[in-house]
């Protein structure tokens, strides 16, 4: 058992991350959960200059960097070790419990997964009941934002002032903007999910050395991101978030606008583009670091049966008794596990509970191809025959 779970919370530029951080220090072994894989790669980064490069690992969707005797990890929540027990374990942005997609990687590890020494909760206040729901005990720390947040209205595309990050919701907006930016200014940066790694972070590097004065993003940028930007442009406030499209809520525009103004410094956010004005209840809601309670989160069942495929279906669609929590059903792994077991070849080798408990982490494998469910699974069954019948997946085959 955890002999200490607390939780910082509060508005974005509060120096959470940083505490967390400070309090690392402290323990011979510790990991930090974060919900994106660019802040995972900055922290990481952040670390190998303070620990040394041996001592540190990073662990993302994309990324696996893992020394012999690493100590600190720095990972996405979904991919943090469940094998390794660390003395520190924070998770941070915990609000994204609250989120359909993802939020019940976010609960599991909140429930699951702790240090043994110390567990720490970082985020927003919107959190705060739910915590207590679940750790009665917990200590609760709140942090005040260091520096003001203040609105400054509509800006033309042209006449955008330096340091600032404009906020655009698909593709084609991202770059029809930056291209717009370009031939006014010169340069800018574009930073969004869709790039690998080492575009996104040589982005990143070129607005933070100074080289662009302005940098386009997709609103992932509200998860924590530390740049040194000043000013936050939202271009549009709908955004379709994988199964409608939607206005943004007040928290989500906050939390985005929130990454104006770093440490002591202060922070302006406006609208440019189409988006003509902000109605004065979502300023004032900003300015004044205004929240709204989460009343539920999303969670399934983490102890799962591998005696059969039928049992495991089970025991992933069991029901919880605790009303703030959501069951998150047909999850993606779900959907792929469902269509794998229905297929002979498949099941025709789940003999043993080894068997379907590698078919099931094999489901957890992200579809970045955005394909169809029976693309993927088609995908997904090669990795699975690879494993069973050669140990591995052959470098002739990914090549």
């Amino acid at each position: 058992m955890s002999k200490k779970i607390s939780a910082i919370l509060g508005p974005t530029n509060t120096g959470k991350t940083y505490s967390a951080f400070k309090k690392l220090y402290n323990y011979n072994t510790g990991v930090i959960g974060f919900p994106l894989r660019l802040l995972a790669r900055e922290n990481y980064d952040f670390a190998k200059n303070e620990f040394g490069e041996k001592n540190v690992a990073l662990i993302t969707g994309e990324e696996k960097i893992i020394p012999e005797n690493a100590k600190y990890y720095f990972c996405t929540v979904e991919s943090i070790p469940e094998n390794i027990h660390f003395e520190f374990v924070a998770i941070d942005e915990i609000q994204m419990a609250a989120d359909f997609e993802r939020g019940f990687f976010f609960t599991d590890k909140i429930i699951n997964k702790k240090g043994s020494l110390e567990t720490l909760y970082i985020g927003s206040s919107s959190m705060e009941n739910i915590l207590k729901k679940i750790y009665p005990d917990i200590k609760v720390f709140k942090k005040p934002r260091l520096s003001n947040l203040s609105y400054c209205g509509y800006k033309n595309i042209s006449r955008l002032p330096k340091r600032s990050a404009i906020i655009a919701f698909s593709l084609i907006d991202v770059y029809e903007i930056a291209n717009k930016i370009k031939q006014s200014f010169g340069g800018v940066s574009v930073v969004m999910g869709a790039l690998s790694p080492e575009v996104r972070n040589a982005q990143v590097k070129l607005f933070e050395d100074g080289k662009v004065d302005h940098i386009v993003a997709t609103d992932a940028i509200g998860l924590g991101l530390n740049l040194n930007i000043k000013n936050i442009f939202f271009s549009d406030i709908v955004k379709f978030d994988g199964l409608r499209k939607r206005y943004l809520k007040f928290d989500e525009i906050a939390q985005i606008a929130g990454r104006a103004g770093r440490f002591l410094n202060d922070g302006f956010f406006g609208v440019t583009g189409n988006l003509k004005s902000l109605n004065n209840e979502v300023i004032s809601f900003v300015e004044d670091y205004k929240f709204s309670e989460i009343k539920k989160i999303y969670w399934r069942n983490s102890e799962l049966k591998f005696s059969s495929p039928k049992d495991l279906i089970k025991s992933l669609n069991k029901k919880t008794e605790k009303k703030y929590f959501i069951v998150k059903r047909n999850a993606s792994d779900q959907r792929f596990l469902k269509i794998l077991c229905n297929d002979n070849s498949v099941l025709n080798q789940i003999k043993i509970p080894k068997v379907l408990k590698i078919l099931w982490e094999i489901c957890s494998i992200p579809d970045y191809s955005k394909d169809l469910d029976e693309f993927h699974s088609r995908f997904l069954k090669k990795i699975f025959f690879f494993l069973l019948k050669e140990d591995c997946v052959p470098e002739s085959w990914i090549a």
